[in-house]
């Protein structure tokens, strides 16, 4: 279970969500085969979808996209508004760098790059935002995309905790600032509370609840708690789908080998696609280009 909490705070004026996304980054780095420093990429990345999912409208889907040009290469995540996320990095075999105080050095394995956010409405076309890396230690940079994009004041904390034997914790805090009317004095005193706040992955690796960190907000208008999941919905047609932008010839070649194996990049099932599902494929694109 990957519980969720968001609550609203002075008359609805402002928005705190907190994760704990600790199973959903054991299962990424279980099924991704992920090293330590990919773990705590893909971890940050995916729980700030779970954050930005929490946001999103009824039917409407979220996607993080981090292009960097350090060694992690693409690191995207998506959201739909019920909280299933999937997600991926390009290099799942990051070695370690760290900073002088230890951590994990996030900003470099990132790099410089751009953050395109992408909201799907179901309409005509997607909605993408597009915002510099201004640190690559993810939390800030989603935090820089909720002020510059979406134009709502907010503050955003993301961390992964790991051991010599896995994750330990995950998780993140978002405040929102809905109302931008609130007199200064409100304003900094919500600020201080996010602030008092202790790293979210040392608070949950002692067991606290996120009810008492929610808490630390006063007293709320409204408490709503959810479930996110890791679930990706691939599948053989979608699979065989994908296949067909492949010209005539190179699918020919892939019949001659016998078939081929396709990966997904989202949760690493295998599927076996063979002659007769290629031999469709092939016949597929002929009629539709006769």
């Amino acid at each position: 279970m990957n519980r969720v909490i968001q609550a609203g705070f002075a008359n609805n004026k402002v928005r705190v969500v907190a994760v704990d996304s600790t199973n959903m980054t054991i299962h990424m780095q279980k099924i991704h085969d992920l090293y330590p420093m990919s773990t705590v990429i893909l971890g940050r990345v995916s729980t700030a979808a779970i954050l930005l999912g929490t946001w999103m409208s009824e039917k409407e889907k979220v996607s993080i996209f981090f292009d960097g040009d350090g060694p992690a290469g693409e690191v995207v995540a998506k959201s739909d508004n019920n909280l299933n996320v999937k997600s991926y990095i390009k290099n799942k075999k990051i070695e370690a760098m760290f900073k002088e105080n230890g951590h994990f050095d996030v900003q470099k394995a990132i790099g410089e790059g751009n953050l395109h956010v992408i909201r799907d409405m179901e309409l005509k076309d997607p909605v993408t935002s597009n915002v510099e890396i201004i640190s690559g230690e993810i939390a800030e940079d989603i935090a820089y995309y909720m002020n510059q994009a979406e134009q709502i004041p907010s503050a955003v904390s993301l961390g992964v905790l790991l051991d010599k034997d896995g994750v330990r914790a995950s998780g993140g805090i978002m405040l929102q600032i809905l109302d931008q009317s609130m007199n200064e004095n409100e304003l900094i005193d919500y600020e201080k509370r996010f602030m008092s706040i202790p790293p979210i992955t040392s608070y949950l690796d002692k067991g606290n609840n996120l009810r008492d960190l929610i808490n630390i907000f006063g007293e709320s208008d409204y408490i709503e708690e959810k479930n996110a999941q890791y679930k990706c919905d691939c599948n053989d047609e979608r699979v065989k789908n994908s296949l067909v932008s492949f010209d005539i010839e190179e699918l020919e070649d892939m019949k001659k080998q016998g078939g081929i194996k396709v990966k997904c990049e989202w949760c690493s099932k295998e599927y076996n696609i063979d002659e007769k599902d290629l031999e469709e494929i092939i016949v597929g694109k002929g009629s539709k280009n006769a």
